[in-house]
């Protein structure tokens, strides 16, 4: 690969070694023919007999310039160090091949058009597509797809996320170190879509389990992760809701049985505000505290505190509930420190904040007192 690069670098007539005087004179219509604008003819020329006599025929060839290109790559995703400055070259040799032999190429030249535009310079790229671009997205699909179902059958969904978020990283170093960036948008898509969408169901599975252990950092990359397929936050938010709802009625039911004394007042509040304390800081430090997730954080705990196993169906009885328990504590700072009861008195104020009947609580509160 290296000989290639040396015959299909932009200037290859100055690159191959030579005698000493045809080095200097090329070197001398090298530096005059960049000052003059004349020296892309001489690239032109070279890249057209390139191709014509040379490229074409290797690349029918099974061991081919891409073959070769594809095998430093995939040598590199399995640890093996490469030389990335060659692979860089050669890419960028199949551009200028796609450039200089293009027949607008000669057009825009002749008539002092800009090359640069976008609309031009996307048909510079035909060589770099076909002959690169394609097979690689190709290949990145059929390692990933195979790699990743080899991982999940002896691994944790917890160790893939993190060999989920590392290759992803991976591939965005590609695209600085040595791949065009217009090859960023299929790249990263269907590593997204090999990667993270056909795993999705599975990382479903293991969601709920991650939420009752507060593990914090799975969470955060479940979001990370989700945030870069479409609609992938807002199922996280409806899953979020919907556990959160659940885990607060399963703690209520737990907590609050029968007739509720002042014991089980406690454990009622209590119940209460430690599913909301909970989760709060789930979003904040995993969700990074996004508008939508401390919505779906309202909308659930606001369901769980006004219906639930001790409410029954009535909406103002968790009102009356917080704040019998709170007219409990405050009867009793005469009879303890006011530093004692400021604890308790946490929980109480956090929760009511959730209810869709607070005005009716304060008014109740008051009357009983």
């Amino acid at each position: 690969m290296k000989s290639a690069l040396h015959c299909i670098h932009p200037y290859p007539f100055v690159i191959v070694r030579r005698p000493a005087p045809l080095r200097q004179l090329l070197h001398f219509i090298r530096l005059n023919g960049m000052q003059n604008g004349w020296m892309d003819g001489y690239v032109q020329m070279a890249c057209v007999e390139w191709k014509r006599n040379l490229f074409i025929l290797i690349q029918q060839k099974p061991t081919n310039l891409t073959s070769g290109i594809l095998r430093l790559i995939e040598n590199q995703r399995n640890g093996v160090a490469i030389d990335q400055g060659l692979t860089m070259r050669l890419l960028d040799s199949f551009i200028s091949l796609g450039k200089y032999t293009n027949a607008k190429f000669d057009r825009c030249r002749l008539r002092g058009d800009s090359i640069n535009d976008p609309k031009t310079t996307k048909e510079f790229f035909d060589i770099y597509n076909k002959h690169f671009e394609i097979p690689f997205i190709e290949e990145t699909e059929k390692y990933y797809r195979q790699e990743s179902k080899a991982f999940l059958a002896f691994n944790s969904v917890s160790d893939y996320l993190k060999k989920a978020e590392a290759r992803l990283n991976e591939e965005e170093e590609k695209l600085i170190r040595y791949l065009h960036s217009q090859t960023r948008k299929p790249l990263l898509s269907k590593c997204e879509e090999v990667l993270i969408m056909e795993h999705e169901a599975t990382i479903w599975d293991s969601f709920p389990e991650m939420m009752d252990f507060d593990r914090i950092k799975d969470l955060q990359r479940v979001y990370m992760l989700l945030s870069r397929i479409p609609g992938g936050l807002e199922r996280l938010r409806n899953r979020f809701e919907e556990h959160v709802e659940n885990a607060g009625l399963v703690a209520v039911a737990n907590q609050v049985i029968g007739a509720c004394t002042a014991v089980e007042l406690k454990a009622y509040v209590d119940a209460l505000s430690e599913v909301c304390r909970k989760h709060s800081v789930i979003v904040m430090q995993s969700f990074r505290g996004e508008v939508g997730f401390v919505a779906s954080l309202n909308r659930a705990c606001k369901r769980f505190v006004n219906r639930n196993a001790a409410t029954q169906f009535s909406s103002a009885r968790s009102a009356e509930l917080l704040a019998k328990h709170a007219d409990l504590l405050l009867r009793s700072c005469n009879k303890r420190g006011e530093e004692d009861a400021e604890g308790p008195l946490n929980g109480v104020v956090y929760t009511p904040f959730k209810i869709s009947c607070y005005a009716f609580l304060l008014s109740f509160y008051l009357v009983h007192r």
